[in-house]
Order: structure tokens, then C-alpha cells, then sequence
């Protein structure tokens, strides 16, 4: 059930926002909270009753474990496709009947299928294709049973890390940065030069602009 009343958190670093990043961080905090995938939505509605508290955060604990593992999937598949159109199309983007076709083809083709076919016409190393075969595992069964979290035996990544856990979790994040690093790592290059530019141009934002200070023999004349 959802909250009657919408709580709107602060919005940390207020001053340092634009009032078009604060529309934009405040209307994602409404989503999370009118689709209870932020534990204040929880404590707000069932304030008290600590076993409807406990079943709620529960269920939120499931449904964001889902949502991270199944947008790792649809990630990896986009790129599978990129890769393919790109070998078959070059560089050029035009939407014509052939691209179309393949597109198509492609939209119909299994997450493995597609890196059998990408390791057809370029070299996938052993660590990626076991991280792939794991995460497509572990999406399948996600994706198709919807009673709860799943026994622990068959929400494990690479039959170990728990996704259910922030340990795991962050195992299935660090393997899913390296799949990329690997198939795709111009447009790693490109992300992380942005980012490190854009921290850059941050810093130097919060530093303000340098004041010119007099040289000891400047002093003297």
C-alpha cells in the first residue's frame, strides 16, 4: 500500500545546486518514494508497527536487488548489440532496411548468443565470458520467480556472493565495471575523462578564482 502523504527529503548541498538540479534531484526522491524503493517511505507509512516496518523493508530489499541485477543485464546486452551492428554497419548509423533487419534479429537473440557471436570476430577473454554466463544465470532466475527473495542457493553470483548483500552486490558491480572496461574500452576512456574533467572544473569552482599575491622584491620597490 502506498504512503497517503509525500515526504520530501532535503536536498543535501542545497547552495550548491542549480534550481534545475534541484527539480530534477527532487522529482527522482518523489519516484523512489511513491514506488517504496527508499526506506523512508516505509518508516513514513508504517511508523510503529515494526512487523509491517520489517515485511516492507524486505520486500524493498528484493525488488532493488532485482531492479540493479536486471539493469546489468539490459546494459550489457545493449553493448553486445553495439558491438555487432558496428562490426556488421562500421560507423555508419543510417536506419536503413538491412540495419533494420539485423536489428531486429538481434532484438530477438539470447544475451549469451550475442557474445558468441562478438567473440566471432574479436577476442573475449575467459574472465568476461565467466562473469557474462553468471550474471545471465542469475538474471534468469530474478527475471522469472516473483514470490519473494529467492532461496540463497539460487540468488548467488558465480555460486558464492549473495546478491541480497551489499558484499555481493558490489562483487556483480566491480564485474560488470571490468565486462565493460573490456568489450567497450574507448567508451570507458571517454566516461572517466569526462568524470575527471568534470571534477576538475568543480574544484576549481569551489576554490574561486586565485588572488595575485606580492612577490617579496615586488614589496621592496
Amino acid at each position: 500500500m502506498a504512503p497517503k502523504k509525500l515526504s520530501i527529503a532535503p536536498v543535501e548541498d542545497e547552495e550548491t545546486l542549480s534550481p534545475y538540479e534541484q527539480r530534477l534531484y527532487i522529482e527522482l526522491d518523489r519516484i523512489l518514494y511513491q514506488n517504496e524503493l527508499t526506506p523512508r517511505a516505509v518508516t513514513d507509512f508504517w511508523a510503529g508497527d515494526r512487523d509491517g516496518v520489517v515485511a516492507q523493508l524486505r520486500q524493498m530489499k528484493d525488488r532493488v536487488t532485482r531492479s540493479i541485477v536486471l539493469t546489468h543485464y539490459v546494459e550489457l546486452d545493449d553493448t553486445l548489440t553495439r558491438l555487432i551492428l558496428r562490426h556488421l554497419f562500421g560507423k555508419n548509423r543510417r536506419n536503413t532496411a538491412q540495419r533494420r533487419t539485423v536489428q531486429t534479429m538481434l532484438d530477438k537473440t539470447y544475451l549469451i548468443q550475442k557474445l558468441d557471436l562478438v567473440a566471432g570476430f574479436r577476442t573475449v577473454s575467459k574472465q568476461t565470458k565467466s562473469n557474462v554466463q553468471a550474471l545471465n544465470q542469475l538474471r534468469n532466475t530474478l527475471a522469472h520467480r516473483y514470490l519473494g527473495a529467492p532461496p540463497r542457493h539460487e540468488r548467488l553470483y558465480k555460486s558464492k556472493y549473495d546478491v541480497y548483500t551489499e558484499k555481493g552486490l558490489s562483487k556483480l558491480r566491480d564485474d560488470m565495471w571490468e565486462v565493460s572496461s573490456e568489450l567497450e574500452p574507448e567508451v570507458v576512456k571517454i566516461a572517466m575523462d569526462l568524470v575527471q574533467a568534470q571534477k576538475e572544473w568543480n574544484r576549481r569552482k569551489r576554490k574561486g578564482p586565485q588572488k595575485k599575491t606580492a612577490k617579496p622584491s615586488d614589496a621592496r620597490l
